[in-house]
């Protein structure tokens, strides 16, 4: 079982990392899709954006993260 730590510490920004860690605690295990949305929301309404990259892989890694370790 994971905590998420990797999710939870690796962003410089903390409005960003409070993106993460929001989408993370209410969206891990939903579809990546749904997940890269959310992210892209959170993004928004902190005036940030990141590459398609970063949103992919965030939203992988948050779609396949453990819930309880969320």
């Amino acid at each position: 079982m994971s905590d998420n730590s990797d999710l939870r510490n690796e962003e410089d920004n903390e409005a960003v990392q409070a993106v993460v860690d929001r989408v993370l605690s209410y969206q891990s295990g939903a579809p990546a899709d749904t997940v890269r949305s959310e992210l892209e929301k959170g993004l928004s309404e902190i005036g940030e954006s990141r590459s398609e990259e970063w949103l992919t892989d965030n939203a992988a890694r948050i779609r396949d993260a453990d819930p309880a370790g969320a």
